[in-house]
């Protein structure tokens, strides 16, 4: 059985690495913060302000991506697409870890955040954010170390499906006759 997982142990690590990460602070922030700390302003539940454009703050969101739909319950339906989502890319996952450096890293990046999250749905009534970064002019909604391990595997997996997609074409062009002119 070791050996039908061995193609797959940089994935494996990868995955239980963002699952570990993600739990473990997220148990750190549900212990050591109150829920609700949000703004600055209220002293008996304020964020850690690591840096002025960098807080650790305690909320919940009970939607998708930035808060989508948390006015209704739609806990079952983001578990169902997660977990579909993730039926399709296993389904799909030879071209996806075989042919692409880093393909591995972003795949296990996405699973594990993807399994974060789904986590927090199944167990609690939100999915709990503490990362919470001020832009000039604007302060993005709060995150998790999941959302990140997310955002960077298909992140990861653009960047290599293009540069691969790009190597393809030249092999391509090279071996189809249209080499450059002699000193070009």
């Amino acid at each position: 059985m070791f050996a039908r997982l061995r193609p797959y142990l940089s994935f494996w690590t990868v995955c239980v690495a963002a699952i570990v990460t993600d739990v473990a602070t997220k148990l750190l922030v549900v212990r050591h913060i109150p829920f609700g700390a949000y703004f600055g302003d209220d002293p008996d539940r304020a964020p850690i302000f690591v840096f002025p454009w960098f807080w650790i703050v305690h909320v919940g969101n009970k939607g998708a991506a930035w808060g989508l739909g948390a006015e209704h319950d739609v806990r079952p339906f983001l578990v169902f697409l997660a977990l579909a989502v993730l039926a399709l890319v296993w389904r799909w996952r030879q071209p996806l870890l075989r042919e692409l450096q880093g393909g591995q890293l972003a795949f296990g990046l996405f699973v594990g955040g993807t399994l974060g999250n789904v986590r927090d749905r199944l167990f609690g009534d939100h999915v709990i954010d503490f990362i919470d970064v001020h832009l000039p002019y604007y302060r993005f909604p709060a995150f998790n170390v999941a959302d990140s391990c997310i955002c960077v595997g298909v992140g990861i997996y653009v960047i290599m499906s293009y540069r691969h997609d790009r190597l393809r074409r030249e092999a391509i062009v090279s071996h189809g006759g249209e080499d450059p002119p002699p000193g070009a």
